[in-house]
């Protein structure tokens, strides 16, 4: 190995205790449109951060049909690896989007981007096929199998769906069981922590909208104990109303406003994105438990019974 060669690779790679990213994608020998495969991102860093992500800008021809989180902790470091199940639905090589991922820590914020991947995708067609097949004839009724074999499909996917949510509730009270802080107190630290005037004055709106439902998320989440982080605005509202949550409505207005953001190409005003993070805050702030107050000493001892003489 040549002196350069040796300097390049020290260079390249992380500083200790600094966060860092590796990215694996497993495919088949022959990947056709809509098939699926695996995008393995590692996220490295010291214990105790905050991960916000995967975030994307644009899937492109791409779509994330599912995904699959697992954090290890090892002599001081955390180790979380997401497994997301991708699919693509246009022939030809395409690069797949880089996933960004927000650290935080100590009051700081790390970004760290997935490598560039390239995916090279096969029509479903074979080559001599010039036209689609005929039409199968029509069948006769009553064909059972038509209901039976649906029905049994929708009964296994109910099921696999039931044991997943048993798993990751599982999972998720572990995760509780270990946080080093209070939910109210991680939620504040963290509002505090990132940088969102850097972010609105950058016009990295949908940036700043993902970090911040993912901070309400999680604290709904610890604070309520119900699995909130993994659910859609309507799954998370109707487990809140279940819930009895307080401030409900309120909670409403923001997540539906931060969907129009993330999801479409809306761009609220600048002081109602600057509003947004106030509404957080209030929320996690009138949601906080109070702490008792002692009943004073003199109350209890003019409580007491007067005797009756005889």
């Amino acid at each position: 190995m040549t002196p350069a060669t040796l300097l390049t690779l020290l260079l390249l790679a992380p500083a200790p205790g600094r966060p860092s990213i590796t990215t694996h994608v497993s495919t088949r020998p022959r990947l056709t449109v809509g098939d699926r495969f695996d995008v393995t991102l590692e996220v490295t860093r010291p214990s105790g951060g905050i991960v916000t992500g995967p975030l994307a800008d644009s899937m492109g021809v791409f779509v994330v049909a599912d995904e699959h989180r697992r954090t290890r902790e090892r002599s001081g470091t955390d180790r979380t690896t997401y497994r997301l199940s991708v699919a693509g639905f246009e022939p030809g090589t395409h690069r797949l989007p880089a996933f960004t991922f927000l650290v935080l820590r100590d009051r700081t914020t790390d970004t760290l981007r997935s490598a560039p991947e390239s995916v090279t995708i096969a029509s479903v067609l074979p080559e001599t096929m010039k036209d689609i097949r005929p039409l199968k004839p029509a069948e006769s009724f009553p064909n059972y199998w038509l209901w039976i074999v649906p029905g049994l499909l929708v009964l296994l996917a109910a099921l696999a769906w039931l044991g997943r949510r048993l798993y990751l509730r599982h999972v998720r009270r572990q995760e509780l069981a270990l946080a080093p802080l209070p939910p109210w107190q991680e939620a504040l630290d963290a509002l505090d922590a990132m940088p969102w005037n850097e972010w609105l004055e950058a016009g990295q709106v949908k940036r700043y909208y993902y970090a911040l439902s993912e901070v309400l998320k999680r604290y709904v989440e610890r604070r309520f104990a119900f699995q909130a982080a993994e659910q859609t605005t309507t799954e998370m509202l109707a487990a809140m109303r279940m819930h009895r949550t307080p401030m409900r409505d309120e909670v409403a207005r923001f997540l539906m406003r931060s969907d129009l953001v993330k999801y479409s190409k809306a761009v609220p005003p600048e002081d109602e994105a600057r509003a947004a993070i106030a509404q957080v805050r209030e929320f996690v702030v009138r949601t906080t438990p109070q702490e008792p107050v002692a009943a004073p000493a003199t109350a209890a001892a003019g409580a007491e019974p007067a005797r009756v003489g005889a």
